[in-house]
């Protein structure tokens, strides 16, 4: 197995072109199978604006120092969790295991910083992606379906640490109750989308009347 080290942008010599080439080449996937997310167009200089709100952590070779993934976090310290985006490995060494393995060191830093939970979304068409999330204990909680773009997405949760004195909603993602509530969860997200809302994203009647009634 390959030796990796997993750290944080600011502790690596990583530079940020090295990351978007690293981004573009990851996501290439995407585009040869014809999947249209705003991913797929990210130039540099939008990489590098999002990139600026959240950590960044990569994984690289520890004998050569080659980038091999890279993962950007949103942590929202209020609510206890942090949301990832931007994951990607480098097209040569995947099936290796590198994501799951910048995943764990991930998690066991939010857990010392006491985040509870993580959260993520990936394109319904990205069946590689989707598997994946799920093999490394990501649930399916969410659906939406982007006004933009023909394409629908999961919405991921991967609760981390449970804290009922201070969360008490944290015993809903405990076993054996955890699969029930995030099919739930899912469920509502669908039927939310599909019946308030066409296929283009837009609200539909339905849809308009009970934003009006929420407001």
């Amino acid at each position: 197995m390959r030796e990796i080290i997993v750290c944080r942008m600011e502790k690596s010599d990583v530079e940020l072109e090295t990351l978007y080439t690293l981004f573009s080449q990851s996501f290439q996937q995407w585009r040869d199978q014809g999947i249209d997310t705003p991913f797929v167009h990210t130039t540099l200089e939008k990489f590098q604006k999002e990139i600026k709100w959240g950590t960044i952590f990569v994984a690289q070779d520890a004998v050569t120092g080659e980038l091999l993934a890279m993962h950007r976090l949103q942590c929202y310290r209020k609510h206890d969790y942090a949301f990832g985006s931007y994951l990607a490995v480098d097209p040569k060494c995947k099936h290796e295991g590198i994501a799951t393995r910048l995943l764990k060191e991930e998690t066991i830093q939010l857990r010392q910083r006491n985040y509870r939970y993580l959260k993520g979304t990936t394109s319904k068409a990205a069946t590689w992606s989707v598997r994946w999330h799920l093999k490394n204990g990501y649930r399916k909680v969410g659906y939406s379906r982007s006004e933009k773009q023909n394409y629908a997405s999961y919405i991921f949760r991967k609760q981390i640490a449970i804290d009922v004195r201070h969360h008490p909603a944290d015993l809903f993602w405990t076993r054996p109750l955890a699969p029930l509530t995030a099919k739930i969860q899912y469920v509502a997200s669908y039927l939310a989308i599909n019946i308030c809302k066409t296929r283009t994203g837009r609200l539909n009647w339905m849809g308009r009347m009970a934003k009006r009634i929420i407001r």
